[in-house]
């Protein structure tokens, strides 16, 4: 009998060899396929892909038997792919959904498995918890798994290796202004995180970029260990990339992680951009610079940063829950320009439903063309509209769910007061959270828990320096 498998803002993920198995990958497929059922159409066809882990081959491997046993034709990435990518040969093939085997930036010793159905993007909690319900039913054998011999497969043509660069950058180079960015030209580094960013931005800079332009790409090769680190680009991670930057008189440092669906920038200066701070300035150039039209989105745990651009653009902004299929949704209606999260995704109309990590790279490179001054010069001028904020994420890990449970029962229990302050407004979207009575300042924190692990996450933030050190003074005192 199998833990029950639970799909978490982006996927399931587990341990390689521990829950993340063979045998469970057999039961998850199967149960996608209930799923896919359910649409009562015939010729049902599904991509699958996967990133630059352990094994990872051999896992889509037996995805692929599972779906063409039961008669779903296969579209087999024949290299590890990137996320947004999965997700635009979705739509752009019209294929009935899309099979990714990645845990996106945790350790190297995970692997995951995401479904997104034919809108490409990350699919909605009625989906995965349909998909939850079968993987239940299959495990206690009420329902069988059905595969089939992957030789098998390809002679009856439900089986197709297909090479997923081409399609994907042609469509990526069109959404850009080459000519002026290729006229200023670039000096960047460009770290791959040794992931599926491998052979897609490359490939995509070096056709926009000539050779008076001088990119540098570093850990632009497999290594399922990460280089020792987890795949992920934030500020610690991107240190030494910042200080290549600075050294080598660079434009800017463009990282991605594993599965290339987020993204870590660093300034001319050397120095990090927040994703807080990156969102806001995406959202500047979008309205400024390329004249687009159409409101904002983000996370409840996202910075105030972009509401404030909104504003002085004279557009509104919505919020979501944590999980970028929420800010997904929303931008499949049209009525919303741009989107994104505190963590590292992003996305725009017209484009993927999904957070693309390589598309918020190649913005910081237009947004520098077209504004002819470097990122460094830019953050100041978005700061000039938005006001200095001050954020924070703090994780808290704690040694058992019990601990969990008692920290969001004290936050639960707050009813007039927070650390010293009045509670203006309480947010209960996602987790609990207050915006809080501080003047003219803008104060606010968040608290979420984990769903797997024993952590509490408080998001925190202020436009006074005063009020975030205060706050910050009272999270770590939380045990």
């Amino acid at each position: 009998m199998i833990k029950q498998i639970k799909f978490g803002t982006s996927g399931w993920r587990g341990i390689i060899a521990d829950d993340f198995t063979f045998e469970n990958v057999e039961i998850v497929s199967q149960a996608i396929v209930e799923y896919l059922k359910t649409k009562k159409k015939k010729g049902i066809k599904v991509i699958i892909g996967y990133d630059a882990r352990f094994m990872v081959e051999d896992f889509s491997q037996r995805v692929a038997e599972v779906l063409t046993g039961n008669d779903i034709t296969v579209w087999l990435c024949d290299r590890p792919t990137p996320t947004p990518v999965i997700s635009y040969l979705i739509t752009e093939k019209k294929l009935d959904g899309g099979i990714n085997l990645t845990a996106s930036h945790n350790p190297y010793n995970y692997c995951g498995l995401k479904f997104n159905p034919e809108d490409g993007g990350p699919a909605m909690p009625e989906i995965t918890g349909y998909i939850e319900k079968k993987t239940l039913e299959i495990s206690q054998g009420e329902i069988a798994i059905k595969k089939m011999d992957i030789e098998k497969a390809k002679k009856k043509q439900l089986l197709h290796e297909i090479t997923p660069i081409e399609a994907y950058a042609e469509m990526m180079i069109k959404k850009f202004d080459v000519e002026k960015m290729r006229q200023i030209g670039i000096n960047a580094g460009v770290d791959m995180v040794f992931g599926t960013g491998n052979d897609f931005l490359d490939t995509i800079m070096n056709r926009i970029f000539d050779e008076q332009s001088q990119i540098v790409y570093y850990n632009d090769f497999r290594d399922p260990y990460f280089g020792g680190y987890r795949p992920e680009p934030d500020e610690t991670r991107l240190k030494t990339l910042g200080k290549d930057v600075l050294r080598n008189k660079m434009n800017m440092g463009l990282a991605l992680d594993n599965d290339a669906d987020r993204f870590g920038i660093v300034d001319d200066q050397g120095e990090f951009i927040t994703p807080n701070e990156y969102l806001a300035m995406v959202a500047y150039h979008l309205y400024k610079n390329k004249k687009m039209a159409g409101h904002l989105i983000r996370s409840v745990a996202t910075s105030h940063m972009m509401d404030q651009i909104a504003k002085h653009f004279d557009h509104n902004i919505k919020v979501t829950p944590v999980g970028f299929k929420y800010i997904g949704e929303l931008l499949a209606t049209g009525d919303y320009l741009f989107g994104g999260e505190e963590s590292g995704g992003l996305s725009m109309k017209g484009h993927v439903l999904e957070k693309d990590g390589l598309l918020a790279c190649l913005l910081a490179a237009e947004m520098r063309a077209y504004e002819g001054k470097e990122l460094s010069e830019i953050r100041k001028d978005v700061e000039k509209i938005t006001g200095k904020y001050y954020s924070s994420r703090i994780n808290i890990e704690l040694e058992n769910n019990e601990q969990k449970e008692n920290i969001m029962k004290s936050f639960q229990n707050k009813k007039k007061d927070c650390w010293g302050f009045n509670i203006k407004e309480r947010l209960e979207m996602d987790g609990i959270g207050f915006q809080l009575e501080d003047g003219e300042h803008d104060t606010w924190l968040l608290a979420r828990s984990s769903g797997t692990e024993p952590v509490v996450r408080i998001y925190l933030e202020s436009n006074s320096q005063a009020s975030f050190d205060k706050l910050m003074k009272e999270v770590r005192h939380l045990k």
